[in-house]
């Protein structure tokens, strides 16, 4: 058998070289066919630019490179400012991939929030007004929650910490969000397309929680804590789960029980996925496996790069290769 993991690496070395050259045309030359419509000058501007001087800062060295397996391979960066860990997905003709992190893990998962192409903007700009989080945008969008009206219900939010609620407040509100609720130690609001979420006192602005509803807490925190392997429960009730890493860094995920749950009617687009988890692996078939152990069921493709699941309680998530 032969071995190529040199020329795997070495043909993401190249891609990593020309990324930090900020060489926007040698980055769309080793594209594969999969990726014939994806332009890499924004993503390299907004994503590889921006994670890698949170990450690393400047004055970065390439000092490691792996294969992780026969499409993947793994590059450490150092800087001024830290590491940060470099994904590239390769097919036979090229890249099909990429992926920046902060810190060497197997796994990841990232936030897709539902709405309409002309609202991706607008969106895009409140959440990263108000949080540093690893958010998406789109997925088609046909009627916003009507909170709190289980007929359209939220079925995920997220739950952001802030150190000073009142400006906070504020903050929200002139970026075009709706005060739902005050509960004292905490606030409900609507962003500018109608999902709820949830301000809470904290040191620092960070996402703490995903919140999913169910039926029952217990059988969700089961299959996500096995699935993400998110081990401790870090407040148990019957009404409510969450559930952590072993270091308990956020975001943590919650699992609450509601009343007359209704579950996504994905993909009708008149009841959506308000949020949905993309998940990251780097053995993309391996979880799909557990997955299904766990009692996620399989839900036909509509067309995206990655497979999509079901949770027991109908939640559809993307189970993706890191990269993609």
């Amino acid at each position: 058998m032969v071995d190529n993991s040199a020329d795997l690496v070495e043909r993401a070395r190249l891609v990593v070289e020309a990324l930090e050259r900020d060489d926007v045309e040698g980055v769309a030359a080793a594209r594969s066919s999969r990726l014939a419509g994806w332009e890499p000058g924004p993503w390299m501007r907004d994503v590889w630019a921006a994670r890698l001087q949170a990450a690393a800062g400047s004055g970065r060295r390439l000092v490691a490179g792996w294969k992780v397996h026969d499409e993947m391979a793994r590059f450490r960066l150092e800087g001024d400012g830290g590491e940060a860990f470099v994904t590239v997905l390769l097919d036979a003709e090229g890249l099909v991939g990429l992926d920046v992190a902060a810190e060497l893990r197997d796994w990841r998962f990232g936030i897709c929030i539902g709405c309409s192409g002309e609202q991706q903007d607008e969106l895009r700009a409140f959440w990263e007004r108000l949080v540093e989080a690893p958010l998406s945008f789109g997925d088609g969008f046909g009627a916003a929650p009507r909170w709190p009206d289980p007929a359209y219900p939220q079925q995920l939010h997220l739950d952001v910490a802030v150190p000073d609620l009142e400006a906070a407040e504020a903050d929200v509100l002139a970026a075009g969000a709706t005060k739902l609720r005050d509960s004292g130690d905490f606030r409900v609001y609507a962003d500018p397309a109608g999902h709820p979420f949830c301000l809470y006192p904290g040191e620092a602005r960070e996402l703490a929680r995903v919140v999913i509803d169910c039926p029952d807490p217990l059988v969700l925190a089961d299959f996500w804590s096995g699935l993400l392997g998110m081990p401790e429960r870090v407040e148990e009730t019957a009404d409510r789960i969450v559930i952590a890493r072993p270091d308990r860094r956020p975001p943590m995920i919650a699992l609450q029980r509601v009343e007359d749950y209704q579950p996504p009617r994905w993909p009708d687009p008149e009841f959506p996925a308000q949020l949905h988890l993309d998940v990251f692996f780097d053995d993309r078939e391996e979880r799909e496996r557990l997955a299904l152990r766990l009692g996620a069921v399989k839900v036909p493709p509509q067309g995206g790069s990655c497979p999509v699941y079901a949770d027991p309680a109908g939640h559809p998530f993307c189970l993706c290769m890191t990269g993609e």
